[in-house]
């Protein structure tokens, strides 16, 4: 797990990136696809966003929280890897979909967000072969989807050195 903090600069425009896409998305009629409905959609979408420009931070991705539209399953996307981002209000969360088949990218990173605003906790990643082996169906209190514990997910430094060597053309 690696925590990251935000700077004042970054937390305004996750905040200003999440209204953006809460607005839009409304206005479209796209209904959020959140699993926890204890919370309002923007606090899903600032979370979500906050999440990705973690995990970009930690990669050393470019990234701009105020891309606007759906997305096609990715988040971000380093050397033509797919990146999807999780994003839970739980300390334990666990990474889950709706469907196998919701599971679009190349891989998935895990991110948490429990205590405070300026910080998030990104825990580790899967790949979609290994989410496909290791998922198992439970129901949290919303219905039935797929999850894979934090404890059986790959560590980011493996991920980095990974992503790493191929945006620099090298094999192992």
């Amino acid at each position: 797990m690696i925590r990251v903090k935000f700077s004042n600069m970054e937390l305004s425009q996750c905040k200003q990136a999440a209204m953006g896409r809460w607005q839009l998305a409304r206005v479209s009629g796209i209904a959020n696809q959140r699993r926890d409905s204890g919370r309002d959609d923007y606090s899903i979408d600032f979370i979500g966003v906050k999440s990705e420009m973690a995990v970009a931070k930690v990669l050393k991705i470019d990234y701009s929280p105020h891309a606007l539209g759906i997305d096609d399953g990715a988040d971000l996307y380093e050397s033509d890897v797919s990146i999807d981002v999780k994003a839970t209000f739980h300390k334990n969360g666990k990474m889950l979909f709706k469907s196998i088949d919701s599971f679009k990218s190349d891989i998935c990173v895990l991110v948490t967000a429990p205590y405070h605003e300026n910080e998030a906790n990104v825990i580790g990643w899967i790949s979609k072969k290994n989410f496909k082996e290791q998922a198992k169906i439970v129901d949290l209190g919303h219905g039935n989807c797929f999850v894979v514990e934090q404890s059986d997910l790959m560590d980011l430094r493996d991920l980095w050195i990974g992503l790493t060597r191929k945006r620099l053309g090298k094999k192992k």
